[in-house]
């Protein structure tokens, strides 16, 4: 950065890096306009083209601006949404925190922003697993000690308890993702359990203390997408007495297919609302009231939502079906994955460092895009720094057909470069 720029920026805009995953976005997108042939396996949204949100939504948003609904609404959300997410949380996971522990947002980053705003100080330990979306970069943001818990295959790149209790005492916020992105992997009932467990036991002795306690936030943005057999687990379904401890991220963006429509929510004890509702109203950071107005319809008819998910789940499971059918194609060149539990992604192994003549994921990033039209995202994008060959896969923006073709070029190249 030219120096008479960082002179005028703070510290902590000096040290912003710009997310890896847009930037790869960007110049795949470039490609697809310039007519090349690129499955786009990178960014977590939904193409449209291929993800439709519910009609009864986007109705219901248009009757909704149709009747003049284009004033502010209120900062925590209006009343209306609060109460059917309420009812929905119960529903779903068996969490009640009533209507006045569900504070509204624009996405569900607004409010795990303000989730991290809300518990560290500088210089307070964040703890998030790795690979993990975003986390290293809310550590930046938020002055913290960075606290990585690293994964591994083994674990299905998921932090585990006793990863967890090494790092015990200098933890104040620990962050989970279940459905995992980039992994596309999820918690267990008994996994979670002895999270919890662990987190209670730590908060119980820092009571007499005075120490300030640990503070669970649980992102499950893709908390209904679900592989057949596959449990989505909550942390107060497999411990009640985390419930004061436990704040929870959803939103529709993942949920409803509908990531540019902008609305998330905090699930929260009640007691604790009141500043997040001044910190959401400071950052103007509130949904269109169209948008609430036409959820709080959507979030009333449970049926709907239900029957809305198992098509979504089918669809998922189309793409994925084809997707690992087209990699364990690929085994004999040193391709493999992490089963998928949830989510659109897939954890991918390309141990194809020798067939290529490479050493970086960097490397095979750019042979993938340029010889197979295949654009991945490196877990590096992700807080793993290792070149061991691990990327995500999105399905997101993709067809059926989209997959089985850019299999069949990765397949065609794999043979090229192996001799084959």
């Amino acid at each position: 950065m030219d120096d008479s720029i960082s002179w005028r920026l703070s510290e902590m805009a000096n040290g912003m890096e710009r997310s890896r995953i847009l930037s790869i976005a960007a110049s795949v997108r470039a490609m697809i306009a310039e007519g090349k042939s690129v499955a786009p396996f990178t960014v977590g949204d939904f193409s449209p083209a291929q993800f439709d949100v519910p009609s009864y939504l986007t109705d219901a948003i248009i009757e909704s601006v149709n009747d003049g609904d284009t004033n502010y609404p209120p900062a925590a959300g209006l009343p209306e949404l609060r109460e059917a997410l309420s009812d929905w949380m119960i529903h779903r996971y068996d969490l009640d925190v009533g209507s006045d522990g569900i504070i509204v947002g624009s996405g569900a980053r607004p409010v795990l922003y303000a989730s991290f705003r809300l518990f560290l100080e500088p210089g307070d330990g964040l703890a998030h697993g790795v690979p993990a979306w975003n986390n290293h970069y809310y550590v930046h943001l938020n002055d913290a000690i960075d606290i990585p818990l690293m994964g591994t295959p083994e674990s299905r790149f998921l932090p585990t308890a006793e990863s967890i209790s090494h790092h015990i005492e200098d933890i104040r916020v620990l962050i989970l993702n279940s459905p995992l992105n980039p992994t596309g992997t999820c918690f267990t009932r008994g996994e979670l359990q002895r999270i919890c467990e662990l987190i209670v036991k730590e908060n119980t002795a820092r009571k007499s203390t005075g120490k300030k306690p640990i503070i669970l936030v649980y992102d499950q943005v893709y908390s209904t997408m679900t592989a057949e057999g596959v449990e989505h687990v909550h942390p107060v379904q497999v411990c009640p007495e985390i419930f004061d401890y436990t704040i929870t991220l959803d939103a529709i963006s993942k949920s409803l297919t509908g990531t540019g429509l902008r609305l998330g929510w905090m699930a929260l004890p009640p007691s604790l609302a009141a500043p997040v509702i001044a910190l959401i109203g400071h950052m103007g950071a509130w949904p269109a009231r169209p948008i609430q107005k036409a959820a709080a319809k959507l979030y009333s008819k449970t049926s709907m939502l239900e029957d809305f998910f198992d098509d979504l789940d089918l669809r998922i499971y189309k793409r994925m079906s084809a997707l690992k059918n087209g990699l364990d194609n690929l085994n004999r060149y040193g391709v493999s994955y992490v089963e998928p539990e949830g989510g659109i992604y897939l954890s991918t192994h390309f141990d194809i460092f020798d067939i290529i003549g490479c050493e970086t994921n960097e490397e095979i990033r750019v042979w993938l895009l340029e010889e197979a039209g295949v654009a991945v995202v490196p877990f590096q994008a992700f807080g793993l720094e290792q070149d061991s060959g691990w990327f995500r896969i999105s399905i997101g923006a993709v067809s059926v057909d989209d997959i089985v073709q850019a299999m069949d070029r990765l397949a065609q190249a794999l043979r090229n470069a192996y001799g084959s």
